[in-house]
């Protein structure tokens, strides 16, 4: 990261659906990734890998969209700093997992354990998917595809 880049690496310190700031990038934990699933009836949570170039990676603006056409909303969690800033700037906060709270700073560990957290399975069980789905505040399902929620 440059030095900018840096500067605009910032740890939340409220409440998700209260950013309107989206030049930064914000360090969260799963605590306020699931304040924010409680005051919402339908989100996905997009785990976003800014280099994927799977074809089931897609750009975070593309998958808010067309949430949003289906009553979802969305929030865009990175789980590396590299090539993040390609989305800051945005019309989204760019989200960052917070790897102090699990103490390490190798990206599988800090990764399958958030998702843990989050989900309540391991990443290996819904197959390393990247959209998470949350109704009333619960966990329902992954999915590879994004078009594949209803």
């Amino acid at each position: 990261m440059t030095q900018e880049e840096k500067e605009k690496v910032v740890k939340c310190t409220e409440d998700i659906s209260k950013i309107n700031d989206f030049n930064k990038l914000y360090v969260v934990n799963v605590a306020q990734i699931k304040q924010f699933i409680t005051e919402k009836q339908n989100v996905v949570v997009y785990s976003y890998v800014p280099f994927c170039t799977s074809k089931n990676c897609i750009s975070p603006k593309t998958l808010i969209d067309d949430m949003k056409a289906k009553g979802y909303s969305t929030l865009i969690v990175s789980d590396t700093y590299a090539d993040a800033f390609i989305s800051v700037g945005s019309n989204f906060p760019l989200l960052m997992i917070d790897n102090t709270v699990y103490k390490t700073k190798l990206r599988g560990k800090y990764t399958e354990l958030f998702h843990k957290d989050l989900l309540g399975v391991p990443l290996k069980s819904i197959n390393y998917a990247s959209y998470h789905l949350f109704q009333n505040g619960k966990y329902v399902k992954s999915y590879q595809n994004y078009k594949e929620i209803e």
